[in-house]
């Protein structure tokens, strides 16, 4: 009888293996780990959301046509999630990261599988961030996706430069000042950084910098090669413009994840939310000798539309081919040749709005989706967005057609459904089902379901979203908006000053034309709503518009977020919830191809684990 036991027992551990049903069955590719902790930025301490303990947090690299598992460990005493920047139709639709828009958030103590399946023609540039609250301006880290085979543009090697933004106030000191009452506004940032670092020492105020933090970055180069930067827009606030010292003929090669025909530009500009891919050849050594042997030069960034201009300064450094540097002080305009310099040695730019517009093209790239032509349009929605200080409600907030939209403050526990989850449960939204026809006969808010506060769209449109920039009430006073959208690119087709007018649009789109045919747009993710004038003396006037073209598919159905990318604009609400198809139809296109979607349904649901506790977790897959 004892044997016999033994041989069920050996047995049943065969079969639970088999199942994968083990505590070691399940191995993500990559674990990342949320925490809050103290880390000096601008040679400050500030207790900050990390990945892994650092900023930026570590970069990912994505195969093309591969399903990559990340975890995600929430270590903080607080909810987080993690968005994947650019690449929403590459994950899950209950796995978007965006809190009471598609999914639950992470609570403290647990982790959750997040599932990424990107497509060869999104190879290209992005980055991961938590969606709550503030905790992006640090919980953030660059998120790669690897081209299929050779890319289209040849280069050497590749560096990564990720922009920030350094505030002095911690997370939950913004979000307070922001949704309270007393609303205050966070100003401009103290620091610029790049990729974690400011480059405001030293100098006469700080001679001797306590750490590295407010040094320059530097990056080493080899003379007579082509480097592929890829520059992420991860500020909170910041539109920066980039420039290098003695090197001004960049070539931008990529646009949010997507190829696009060279285009020339001495200067690189990108707000909150975009990024670019630019190569750059290094001169050669008779180049440097020409210029008296000098092999360090300046990377100059500076901030735009903001009150004032912040400064950060980074080096290019270079190396001869065995590693060995030449010793040599940077000539700053500074009283220490050592000092970074203290006054610009470019002249960048002041007039953003004109960066690259009606330019950029996609190439004919395998597996690049076709613009939607101007014929294909079925409707056209219109949304101006402005602030209203000390509205109704009492409150500071950011509307868009007088509707604002927030998530849920980042201490749990959470109560309020998320959108997608609601829609899966009972096919509702708000306790309504989103309504298409409801939607258009809105008078007052165009394209707007205002019973469940979305705005619904069909499966095989083709739509214009006309996104406008109006002057806050009472001060009249305009911002600059970078605008992103989950569930996938669409088609930018430009901007311009005043009121949106379809003719002089199309005047614009003519000017531009392309082997004989009006400019079709570019695919974009995250593109600018720029202010043209600082203030109106009519609180609501429009000045300032931005199109974008969009084709609904079964491919993106589902719940996303188009909202400005800025993150005090977010938690005031600058945020919009698209329902792409019915509820039936989203209910059929989230089914995964394995598991149940039962323990998506509720915070703390059986999706989400604790450390140690890996076995009891019954993640969903989605990808085949």
């Amino acid at each position: 009888m004892a044997l016999l036991s033994g041989s069920c027992t050996l047995l049943s551990v065969f079969i639970f293996l088999q199942l994968g049903l083990s505590v070691d069955a399940f191995d993500p590719d990559y674990v990342l780990r949320i925490s809050i902790d103290t880390i000096q930025q601008d040679c400050q301490p500030r207790l900050s959301t990390l990945v892994n303990g650092t900023y930026p947090g570590p970069p990912i690299y994505l195969e093309p046509d591969v399903t990559t598992w990340v975890r995600v460990y929430n270590d903080a005493d607080v909810n987080a999630t993690m968005h994947w920047h650019g690449l929403s139709l590459s994950t899950a639709p209950y796995a978007d990261g965006s809190p009471l828009g598609s999914q639950w958030p992470i609570p403290p103590g647990h982790f959750f599988d997040y599932e990424i399946h990107p497509k060869a023609h999104e190879a290209g540039t992005s980055f991961y961030h938590s969606h709550i609250g503030f905790q992006a301006i640090t919980a953030s880290g660059a998120l790669i996706v690897k081209d299929a085979g050779a890319p289209p543009y040849r280069y050497d090697d590749e560096i990564i430069l990720k922009l920030g933004d350094y505030y002095a106030y911690e997370d939950y000191e913004v979000e307070e000042m922001l949704n309270s009452k007393q609303w205050r506004w966070t100003g401009d940032p103290a620091a610029l950084l790049l990729n974690g670092q400011s480059g405001t020492a030293p100098g006469p105020g700080n001679p001797n910098p306590s750490d590295e933090s407010c040094q320059p970055w530097q990056v080493d180069v080899e003379p007579g090669k082509t480097y592929r930067w890829r520059l992420i827009g991860g500020t909170a606030l910041s539109m920066a413009v980039v420039g290098f010292e003695d090197h001004e003929d960049l070539t931008v090669i990529e646009t949010d994840n997507s190829y696009v025909i060279p285009v020339e530009t001495p200067f690189i500009q990108a707000d909150t939310g975009q990024r670019f891919s630019f190569l750059l050849k290094t001169k050669t050594q008779e180049e440097l000798a020409a210029l008296g042997g000098k092999t360090k030069f300046w990377i100059q960034a500076e901030t735009r539309e903001g009150a004032a201009t912040v400064r950060a300064w980074a080096i290019l450094n270079y190396v001869t081919e065995g590693g060995v540097q030449k010793r040599q002080n940077l000539r700053g305009r500074a009283s220490n040749p050592d000092f970074v310099p203290q006054a610009p040695i470019l002249d960048l730019p002041y007039d953003v709005q004109n960066f690259i517009e009606y330019t950029f093209q996609n190439p004919d790239l395998p597996g690049y989706p076709k613009a939607p032509t101007a014929e294909e349009v079925n409707r056209r929605v219109t949304i101006s967005t402005l602030q209203f200080l000390n509205d109704s409600s009492g409150y500071t907030e950011l509307k868009q057609n007088f509707e604002s939209w927030h998530e849920q403050h980042p201490l749990g526990p959470s109560t309020q459904t998320p959108y997608l989850v609601e829609i899966l449960s009972n096919g509702t939204v708000n306790s309504a089902v989103p309504n298409y026809e409801r939607a258009l006969s809105n008078p007052e808010q165009e394209g707007f379901d205002s019973v469940s506060h979305t705005y619904p769209a069909r499966i095989g449109e083709v739509i214009e979203i006309i996104w406008q920039n109006g002057a806050s009430f009472p001060a009249g006073i305009y911002g600059p908006h970078p605008l992103h959208a989950h569930g996938g690119h669409f088609w930018d087709l430009g901007s311009g000053p005043g009121v949106y007018s379809a003719e002089a649009h199309k005047a614009l789109l003519e000017s531009h034309s392309v082997d004989g045919r009006p400019w079709s747009g570019s695919r974009r993710d995250t593109t600018l709503l720029y202010k043209y004038r600082q203030q109106s003396p009519d609180p609501g006037e429009v000045d300032g518009w931005r199109v974008w073209r969009l084709r609904v598919t079964d491919e993106n159905t589902g719940v996303w977020m188009m909202h400005c990318h800025i993150l005090q604009h977010m938690i005031m609400g600058q945020q919009t919830v698209w329902i792409f198809g019915t509820p039936d139809e989203i209910k059929k296109h989230t089914q995964p191809v394995e598991g149940v979607l039962d323990g998506y349904f509720t915070y703390g649901g059986d999706v989400v684990g604790k450390e140690g506790e890996e076995g009891n977790v019954k993640r969903a897959r989605f990808f085949p």
